[in-house]
Order: C-alpha cells, then sequence, then structure tokens
C-alpha cells in the first residue's frame, strides 16, 4: 500500500496560503469611511495614499494630520496678530490662537487615547477641535467687514475633524 505525503516545503507553503488567506484584513474599507464624511473627495484625499491602513493607522494619520494642520495655523495667525494695527483683529487673532492652542493639546490626549485603546473618547475630542475651529470662525464677527484671512484653513480643519470623527466612531464601534 502506497502512502501519500507531502513533502515538508509544500506543506509549509500549502499552511501559509492557507493561513494568508483565513486570516481577516486588517484593513478597512476607505469608502465605508468616505460616504460618512461631510467631504468625500477630501476624505479621499486624505485617506486614499493609506488604503491598506488598520483603522488605528487611519486615526493615526487623521491625527497627525490634524496636529500639523493646527501647528501651521498656529504660526499664520501668529504672523498675522504680529502684523495687524486693528485693535479688534488683534482680539480675534489672540482668542483663535487660544481656540488652537485647545486643538492641539485635545489631539496630542487623543494621541495617547488611542495608543492606550480607549477609542471611545476619541470621538469627543474629534468634536472639539471642530468646535473650536468653527469658534475662530465664528469670533470674526467682531470685524465683519474684512475678509477672514483663515477661513479656508478653519474650513479644512472643521473636515479634518469630521473625517476624524467618523474613524473614531468606526473605531469605537458606535457605528
Amino acid at each position: 500500500m502506497a502512502s501519500s505525503s507531502i513533502s515538508t516545503p509544500s506543506f509549509i507553503l500549502l499552511l501559509l496560503y492557507t493561513l494568508l488567506f483565513a486570516l481577516p484584513s486588517t484593513s478597512y474599507p476607505l469608502q465605508n469611511i468616505c460616504r460618512q464624511a461631510k467631504n468625500r473627495i477630501f476624505c479621499f484625499k486624505l485617506l486614499g495614499p493609506h488604503s491598506n491602513a488598520s483603522l488605528q493607522e487611519l486615526n493615526q494619520i487623521v491625527i497627525d494630520t490634524t496636529i500639523s494642520s493646527v501647528t501651521k495655523m498656529t504660526s499664520k495667525i501668529q504672523s498675522l496678530l504680529s502684523k495687524t494695527e486693528d485693535p479688534n483683529l488683534k482680539i480675534v487673532y489672540m482668542l483663535c490662537l487660544n481656540y488652537y492652542s485647545a486643538a492641539l493639546s485635545t489631539l496630542n490626549a487623543g494621541k495617547d487615547k488611542l495608543k492606550s485603546g480607549e477609542y471611545g473618547d476619541l470621538n469627543g475630542a474629534a468634536s472639539t477641535v471642530s468646535r473650536d475651529a468653527s469658534s475662530c470662525q465664528q469670533i470674526f464677527t467682531i470685524v465683519p467687514s474684512r475678509p477672514i484671512p483663515i477661513a479656508s484653513d478653519n474650513n479644512d480643519l472643521d473636515l479634518l475633524s469630521n473625517v476624524f470623527a467618523v474613524v473614531s466612531r468606526i473605531l469605537s464601534g458606535s457605528i
């Protein structure tokens, strides 16, 4: 009676293929995230280069991108503040600096929450960042005759925080 045996290399290869296709993917379909975002195109531009990332990695990418945006905005506002002579506009810029400083603190705390697996708190952090951008935008009503020099930056921060909120909700299982 002849026994059928598989060679060791063939067995290992078969085992690897089985494990590779049996394990669930760690990436999350971007269309499931971006269809929930305020601006799908913005979302896909932000997350598209990271289509194979896990939800945790995507959230880290969004947080890091948002921190970078807030840091640039803070520098821009400081520059605008130093150049203006208008006392009302100085107040507006100082208030916006406070909002952006709070947003940066919230984002750094969000990074810590993500690292520690406290996903439920991330959505609140995203909402806070969005509120800070909106508050900065609203404070410009003090100087209504002027165009808002950071309006598009505030809008971008709002869109970033929206994607942050969507990924955080999915990660925490709220969706």
